[in-house]
């Protein structure tokens, strides 16, 4: 019986334990989300695994870049909206699927009035051109505004997207909002309004309850429907033409056959650029919107996981290892397994469109680890100093800690004592198990010395020792009294010192002419006789 009830504590005390591990690991991941103190990890995992999950090169889109060459060969920004619609009608005639416009043209032309009509009917002739909303965010002064295009320019106009990127601390762009505008999100996203005119196709109207953050007002500026954009700005993803050289007839119709071409500005400034990992403002922001849409025609646009189902699958990978730990053969192989597994996880749920940061698992299973580890380390030195059959300490634990307890009382000037007991045979017929004598002693000395600097150890097969640091002498003699008792017993009640087993006790106090703990050792040793009352001595 007391085996099972043994059994049924120490496993009652394990899966105590491990419930108590477990809701400490949720609370640090759910800390660790909610803070996004490792978004930058999952940034840069996010990076890497798109990266290399993704074939290279994209046909479909082409950049018309107002770069510095254009701007140099046909004057300075803005150009007269003729020239404008002279390009457009020049990628319209080469075939272009869809052309996006992604240029600010808010106001009429003062100094082309004609520029504007024409730019209109060179829109209006091509029949899929795009024309931005420009997000303006809110400052203290003032609310969100979105620019609209000239609104000759927007009755021309196929579509009407916002070119919103939602960019990090560091002003670098992942993310795009498929879906945005003030009070409500709806405009849809530049790149999405091309790659369904190209497609021939009509966008699903999308419910108005899939803004992120707090219930907005009609002056906020909402979004819906975020996606990740993977590898926005590898060199080479996309095919690059001057603008100026489309208008001189440089560029043949096969650059623009079947692709779908928009028009933007290269030229400006780092401070108005994206970011890329290590290169800041070398992304521009129209090359940014081409990668939106190559990412969207293949299909590989990544939905972020929402925060819920993150924290959900989380908490099933973390806690998953505590639940291996009872499975015979694994109890070593847990952490990389479940290593393996998160970053596996991740990997398969990119492959599928959906982007499960897995820092906070890692971070939580590291934890983990280091705590198992030092654990095991610990259980292991405990075992190195301990005597397996009475748990108690063994001699290389009681020689390390007699040196550093001789060295303490020395420096501090307190008392140190030492209690030895061996048991004799005096009888090749003595009664009782040598086993069971020992583990009474073990028990004996635990009972009597329970001091918190106290130690008690087992020196060889027969003997013992009570290391009482900051005791007396007569104290221990004491001590040492009543554990003669409790193993001798008393009349009528005899102990597990029955006959045929003497007990010999040894009683010594530190001295000032003991040098080392060897010392103590020695006298304590000498001390050993057979009187029954060590206080006789």
């Amino acid at each position: 019986m007391r085996p099972l009830t043994r059994s049924l504590r120490r496993t009652h005390g394990q899966v105590r334990a491990r419930v108590l591990a477990a809701l400490g690991a949720v609370a640090l991941l759910v800390l660790l989300t909610l803070s996004e103190v490792t978004l930058p990890l999952d940034q840069a995992l996010f990076d890497l695994a798109a990266r290399n999950g993704r074939q290279q090169g994209n046909h479909q889109v082409v950049v018309v870049a107002i770069d510095p060459d254009s701007i140099a060969r046909l004057g300075p920004w803005p150009w007269p909206r003729h020239q404008l619609a002279q390009l457009v009608d020049r990628l319209s005639a080469a075939g272009t699927r869809a052309i996006g416009l992604h240029l600010l043209l808010a106001q009429p032309s003062l100094y082309d009035p004609r520029g504007d009509a024409l730019l209109a009917q060179a829109m209006v002739r091509d029949g899929a051109v795009v024309m931005p909303v420009v997000a303006e965010p809110a400052s203290p002064n003032a609310p969100a505004t979105a620019i609209l295009p000239a609104p000759e320019l927007m009755a021309a106009a196929a579509g009407l997207g916002h070119t919103e990127v939602i960019t990090d601390q560091n002003g670098m762009g992942r993310r795009l909002a498929l879906h945005a505008g003030l009070g409500l999100p709806d405009w849809p996203a530049f790149a999405l309004v091309l790659k369904d005119l190209a497609q021939a196709s009509t966008p699903p109207p999308q419910p108005r309850a899939l803004f992120e953050g707090p219930s907005p007002t009609p002056q906020d500026w909402v979004r819906a429907d975020t996606v990740l954009v993977p590898d926005s700005g590898s060199a080479g993803d996309i095919a690059r033409v001057s603008a100026a050289a489309v208008l001189a007839g440089a560029v043949g119709p096969e650059a623009f056959a079947g692709r779908i071409a928009i028009i933007g500005r290269t030229d400006l400034g780092p401070d108005q650029r994206l970011s890329l990992p290590g290169a800041p403002g070398s992304l521009a922001r129209v090359e940014f919107q081409a990668h939106a849409l190559a990412r969207l025609l293949e299909g590989s646009a990544v939905w972020p996981m929402p925060v819920g189902p993150q924290l959900l699958l989380s908490t099933v990978l973390v806690t998953l290892p505590l639940l291996l730990l009872g499975l015979p053969g694994l109890r070593g192989l847990w952490f990389p397994m479940t290593l393996v597994l998160v970053l596996l996880m991740s990997w398969t749920l990119l492959r599928a469109g959906v982007w499960f940061p897995p820092t906070p698992a890692l971070l939580v299973l590291g934890l983990g680890l280091a705590a198992g580890a030092r654990s095991a380390w610990q259980r292991a030195r405990r075992r190195g100093l301990t005597d397996p059959e009475t748990g108690v300490a063994n001699r290389l634990c009681f020689e390390n800690r007699l040196e550093s307890e001789t060295r303490r009382a020395r420096r501090e000037g307190r008392p140190l004592s030492l209690l030895l007991i061996e048991a004799r045979s005096t009888s090749s017929h003595a009664p009782g198990s040598g086993g069971d004598l020992a583990a009474a002693m073990a028990s004996g000395l635990r009972l009597r010395a329970q001091a918190p600097q106290d130690l008690i150890a087992r020196l060889d097969a027969s003997r013992f020792a009570a290391l009482l640091p900051g005791t007396a002498l007569h104290v221990a003699a004491a001590l040492a009294t009543a554990l003669m008792v409790d193993l001798e017993g008393r009349p009528g009640r005899p102990g597990p010192a029955t006959a045929g087993r003497a007990l010999r006790m040894g009683l010594a106090s530190l001295q000032p002419e003991d040098a080392r703990g060897a010392d103590l050792l020695l006298r304590a040793t000498r001390d050993l006789v057979t009187v029954r009352d060590p206080i006789a001595r």
